[in-house]
Parts: C-alpha cells; sequence; structure tokens
C-alpha cells in the first residue's frame, strides 16, 4: 500500500503534537539540553517500530501495517479535503521497503518488545511515535533518509542473527 498525503498529514500531526508536548523551553534546553532530548528517545524508537511494521509485506503484522496505513490513509484524506479544503492525493513514495527473511524476523522481535512494553511509561507518546512511524515511513523524501538505511540496519542485524542462532 502506497501512503497518500493523508497519512503524511497524520504522520506529521502526531509528529508536531509529541513536539509540542515536550517542548520544555528555550532556557532549559540551552542548560540542560541533553536531558530533555532523551525524553524523544522513546518516540523515536517507536517511529523506528511503525516504520518496520508498514515495510512487512506478508503476514499478520504484514496486515496490521497495511491496515494502519490504510487508515491513516483514509482520515487524512478527509482531514485535508473536508477539514481544511485541500486536494488529497498518492505521496510519492515506495510500496514497501524490501525485507529479508532476517530482517523480517528481527521486526518480528522488535514488535514483540513493543507490545510488551506499551504499558509502561508514556503510551501516548509511544502510539503516537508508531502511528508517525506507519504514516511517515514509505513517502519518499522520509524513507530515503530514515526508513532504507532502517531496513538495512534490520535487515544486516537478521542475517546476523539468524545466522548465529540457527
Amino acid at each position: 500500500m502506497t501512503p497518500t498525503l493523508g497519512a503524511v498529514f497524520i504522520g506529521f500531526a502526531f509528529l508536531v503534537w509529541e513536539l509540542s508536548v515536550w517542548f520544555p523551553g528555550t532556557k532549559a534546553l540551552q542548560t540542560n539540553g541533553i536531558a530533555y532530548l532523551g525524553d524523544l528517545l522513546p518516540f523515536l524508537i517507536c517511529w523506528c517500530i511503525g516504520a518496520l511494521t508498514a515495510m512487512v509485506v506478508g503476514g499478520l503484522v504484514g496486515w496490521i501495517g497495511d491496515t494502519a496505513l490504510w487508515g491513516l490513509n483514509t482520515f487524512g484524506d478527509g482531514l485535508l479535503v473536508y477539514g481544511v479544503g485541500a486536494k488529497a492525493g498518492t505521496a510519492p513514495g515506495s510500496t514497501a521497503a524490501p525485507l529479508t527473511e532476517g530482517g523480517l524476523f528481527m521486526t518480528g522481535l522488535v514488535l514483540a518488545g513493543f507490545l510488551a512494553r506499551r504499558r509502561k511509561g508514556s503510551t501516548g507518546s509511544k502510539w503516537r511515535g508508531w502511528g508517525a512511524g506507519v504514516g511517515l515511513g514509505l513517502s519518499a523524501g522520509i524513507a530515503r533518509y530514515a526508513a532504507v538505511p532502517l531496513a538495512s540496519a534490520v535487515n544486516a542485524s537478521g542475517i546476523w542473527f539468524t545466522g548465529i542462532v540457527a
């Protein structure tokens, strides 16, 4: 499934929401910026998990990713058309980044960890991160700089891990 401008819109809306909730102020960032930037790490990790979910093309996880992306496409297009009067259309992007068998293996492990930890800490931030990753992970401008290296890292780690385990 290809992302539409609606999914990209929702993905960026989740990102803006998270940054608005997180922003501690300029003075706080100048005095203790590293500590405050660390508060964004759960969102960033969940964004990566959402992007990986959108890259899986088969099985239950692929169905979940397709369904989530379809929902973001539909809802976001509706918001763009009926909310602000914009035109909805297909965003430039790819239907899926290729994951090898090892990459799919590692994605499954990452998703298992995500689901196990969904109740700890700020759950809203984690789900916003996952939704933003699904919405933005396959769009052309984001995929070039984030999703392709993410898929490559998961594929390489999957080859290494399954080679050691099997």
